[in-house]
């Protein structure tokens, strides 16, 4: 339940920072945004050293810019926050190159005895993932300059959203169509495989 609403907090962090700049004080915004990512910070602290140093990295980073904001009363600290997030995730996906490809990680959760061509295909797609967030990171960078709140509300939410989801959507079906591991229990991937089946007739 935490982490789920955790992901709506971070999901709606642009509508809040809209919200609060419109009807209360930069401050103000900023000590909700804190008191929200409060108690993720100090779940992360608990959590195991695999799973909580990147978050805690993450919310303090986060933390730190949100208080900048709040120090200084200058929202421009607020609109910088889904850039550093962007950057976060492209620097776990980068580091993670130096080891054991965060994809790869993901995939043996699932499956554990990954076969090689999978592992191949898992070091491609956290290659191909860092392009994504740095077209993610360049659009958000980008949308922190742009004068109007509403605006740059819309660029880091629901375009910033649409843009990481088509990718992730359409990876999805590549990946079923290459690999054929479709769950029959699932019925994404049973009308995935239904199209993809009648596209080859």
């Amino acid at each position: 339940m935490g982490a789920v609403f955790d992901g709506i907090v971070l999901a709606l962090y642009p509508v809040i920072v809209f919200l609060g700049l419109k009807y209360l004080s930069v401050r103000w915004t900023a000590l909700l945004l804190l008191a929200l990512l409060g108690r993720r910070f100090f779940t992360a602290i608990f959590a195991s050293r695999e799973t909580s140093v990147p978050a805690i990295i993450q919310l303090a980073a986060m933390g730190g810019l949100i208080g900048g904001a709040g120090i200084s009363k200058s929202e421009i600290f607020l609109r910088f926050t889904p850039f550093l997030i962007s950057l976060v995730f492209f620097a776990q996906f980068a580091f993670s190159l130096r080891s054991t490809p965060i994809i790869e990680r993901f995939a043996r959760l699932k499956r554990p005895d990954l076969p090689p061509g999978h592992v191949r295909y898992c070091l491609a797609l956290t290659k191909v993932w860092l392009l994504v967030f740095a077209g993610n990171s360049t659009l958000v960078l980008a949308a922190a300059f742009v004068e109007s709140k509403g605006l740059w509300a819309v660029l880091v939410g629901p375009v910033s959203y649409a843009y990481l989801g088509t990718f992730l959507a359409s990876e999805y079906v590549f990946r079923k169509r290459r690999f054929g591991d479709y769950n029959l229990g699932n019925p994404i991937d049973r009308m995935i495989r239904a199209v993809l089946k009648n596209r080859t007739l």
